[in-house]
């Protein structure tokens, strides 16, 4: 990334603390901060404790329902638009309340009490505030810091419980918030000259953002606004691009298990705002586990080890940097080797020394290799909860994942299902897996009765509900047409091809199914259509090392994130023609920009509604978009609604090196396949 983008992505952050500056400077004297434990690391990325003094806030408390703070001063909460912590917040300010005399009339005009919601206010919560009787006592505010800067070329919104509102119950409402982000990144960036959208919510998102840039926008082009000032034409975008991704249009990517440094990492460990925990007791896998399966490790825990935390960034952690796309089993020796390394700078001090050099070396080199052993044992400790926990089994477990995307071996990947619900089951992975086979090739009305029977035998009847919630989502059959999917599945229609493989053929989505002989070393070939196909070294390659190595590599060269093969056919189109050829059968794939105008004329300044490519090729704004393609400069921003995985991230930067593009990635969140069915679980 060149510095003048970097000092741009940057911006989002001074944005957001000018956000927050105006809400403090806007009350009044000193003031105590209480802010929901959840969003204490996000809001380390905007700003530290010694800004928050020099705005006026005395002392930080965590916010705990059940053990308040001395009131002193007024507070300001921090908490995210979730009902039941609002509720939280309205039940201790009351109790403050009550401490107070009643003969004491409150002052409205000077309020106590102060509410800042992440990323809005609800309409709820006004009707809560009536109902505990403190309106006019509180004053609630909308906050949102928009996009943070997690790693090079990594945003996020830190936006909590999006994949479970929006794909599970339906409930639109965060859309607007990331709308509006958007909105922000178009004003600091420039809006891109073409925005594609794939997915039902992408493409209301993309609504919401040109109804509140025609509200806001003046008129462009040297003509006088309202004011009878004449306003400057439209900056140049920094990105000629925009690519907005349901998390539904390629759950695939999520439930794999990737093979990279980075995403195994999230397999293990839960992850805050680009933060990971590093603690050798706890970890998502044990979590998961039934009790029982737990007793004997548990046991066999000797020692309490200490809890810290990795931050998942290259300039914070140069490990990290070094080694975060690399295939796992690379990792490993590259570590011992940086381990032995250190160990014999460790012992270059001897009693042979002069003085001076005695001085030099326990001053300046001593207390860096000191530094660099603690982060490498972090590392190691990861890794060895990464073996003890996955290496077992993960050979087999990549083998039936890809006999699922191949739709080979159905028998053997049922058996292996039943087994790990009878003997190892795990509250979400095994979940995971059952989705992945549904989502790829579909399940039959038996096959569901018999995994529904075995995980609620493994888990219990109360997680009946749940199988509803994942159908909502899109990753599980309808239970209640369950008589009629019996009956379809007594009759015997035999396929070569599911749906899944049919529509991820068509953009080279699947080396293995192209080519049975994937697993032998291979250079990536680029066909006519502009996919990436070819196979991958079975142990894996190094992107960090620039390696030419197909974006699969992340899935063990089993399948390329759709989000990567859809960004390499846009920048590989050398005209419109050609990117309707590659692209036209995705009917909800949309299109809009600042290229794209009402009437079709570059004097109008009206945005276009988001239409499909084959609506466009047939309209008159196909002559302005053969000029626009090929992009003179491969730039684009990338957002995927639900959250984004390292897979994928590392499957786009390897890309990115590839063709020489620039490509920044963001979402409401980062995920592991892990994290979204526990949201599901959980909803």
């Amino acid at each position: 990334m060149d510095s003048a983008s970097g000092r741009k992505l940057l911006g989002f952050r001074q944005i957001a603390q000018e956000k927050l500056q105006h809400v403090f400077y806007s009350i009044p004297s000193e003031k105590d901060l209480i802010i929901e434990p959840a969003l204490i690391k996000p809001l380390e990325h905007v700003c530290g404790a010694s800004w928050l003094r020099k705005k006026g806030i005395d002392k930080i408390f965590k916010f705990d329902s059940k053990n308040p703070p001395p009131k002193r001063k007024q507070f300001v909460y921090l908490i995210t638009s979730s009902l039941l912590t609002f509720k939280s917040v309205l039940d201790q300010i009351s109790g403050y309340q009550s401490q107070t005399s009643s003969m004491m009339e409150p002052d409205i005009r000077n309020k106590q009490y102060h509410v800042l919601v992440l990323p809005s206010v609800l309409a709820s919560f006004e009707h809560l505030l009536e109902e505990e009787g403190l309106h006019g006592i509180v004053e609630l505010y909308n906050f949102q810091w928009d996009f943070l800067l997690l790693d090079e070329s990594l945003l996020s919104l830190e936006l909590p419980n999006v994949f479970a509102d929006v794909f599970v119950r339906k409930d639109t409402t965060p859309l607007g918030s990331i709308a509006q982000s958007i909105r922000i990144f178009n004003l600091v960036m420039g809006k891109p000259h073409l925005v594609f959208s794939l997915g039902e919510n992408a493409e209301k998102i993309l609504h919401m953002v040109q109804r509140m840039e025609a509200a806001k926008r003046p008129n462009v082009g040297g003509k006088e606004n309202a004011a009878g000032k004449v306003d400057q034409p439209e900056k140049e975008p920094e990105y000629s691009a925009m690519l907005i991704l349901d998390r539904d249009r390629d759950y695939p990517a999520c439930l794999l298990t990737p093979v990279v440094y980075c995403g195994l990492l999230l397999e293990i460990q839960p992850l805050n705002s680009g933060s990971l925990v590093v603690d050798g007791e706890c970890n998502k896998i044990k979590n998961g586990k039934l009790a029982f399966l737990q007793e004997q490790g548990a046991a066999a825990a000797s020692k309490q080890q200490e809890t810290t935390s990795l931050r998942m960034s290259g300039a914070q952690d140069m490990i990290y940097l070094e080694h975060r796309y690399r295939h796992f089993s690379e990792v490993i020796s590259l570590l011992s080797a940086q381990a032995k390394a250190l160990g014999l700078e460790g012992k270059a001090y001897t009693r042979e020394m002069k003085l001076h050099e005695m001085k030099e070396y326990v001053t300046h080199k001593l207390p860096k290799v000191a530094a660099a052993k603690k982060e490498l044992f972090k590392h190691l400790r990861l890794c060895e909860t990464i073996v003890e926990e996955i290496g077992a089994n993960f050979e087999k477990h990549q083998m039936i994942e890809e006999s699922i995307l191949t739709n080979t071996n159905r028998k053997q990947i049922m058996n292996y299902i039943l087994e790990l619900l009878s003997s190892d089951a795990h509250r979400y992975n095994t979940l995971r897996l059952i989705c992945l086979y549904h989502v790829t090739i579909g399940l039959t009305g038996e096959d569901m009765t018999r995994l529904m029977t075995g995980y609620l035998n493994a888990f219990g009847y109360r997680h009946l509900s749940l199988f509803h919630s994942l159908f909502q989502a899109r990753l599980f059959p309808d239970t209640t047409n369950l008589s009629k999917t019996k009956i379809l599945s007594q009759i015997s229609i035999p396929t070569l091809k599911t749906p899944f493989q049919i529509e991820a053929n068509k953009l080279k989505q699947l080396p293995t199914d192209a080519n049975d002989t994937a697993t032998t070393a291979t250079t990536p070939t680029t066909d006519r259509d502009g996919g990436l196909t070819g196979g991958v070294q079975s142990t894996g390659g190094s992107a960090a090392a620039g390696g030419k190595t197909c974006p699969s590599y992340v899935f063990n060269g089993n399948y390329i994130p759709l989000v990567t093969q859809l960004t390499n056919l846009i920048f590989a189109a050398s005209s419109f023609d050609n990117l309707n050829t590659r692209l036209g059968h995705l009917e909800r794939l949309k299109v809009s920009g600042r290229s794209l105008t009402a009437s079709g004329q570059p004097g109008d300044h009206t945005q276009c509604a988001p239409r499909s490519i084959k609506e466009l090729s047939a309209s008159s704004h196909k002559v302005a978009l053969n000029q626009l393609l090929p992009f003179k400069e491969k730039t684009m921003f990338i957002f995927i609604v639900g959250g984004i995985t390292y897979a994928e991230i590392a499957a786009c930067h390897l890309l990115e090196r590839t063709i020489g593009a620039k490509i920044v990635l963001s979402s409401d969140r980062i995920i592991a396949g892990h994290d979204l069915i526990e949201s599901v679980v959980n909803c």
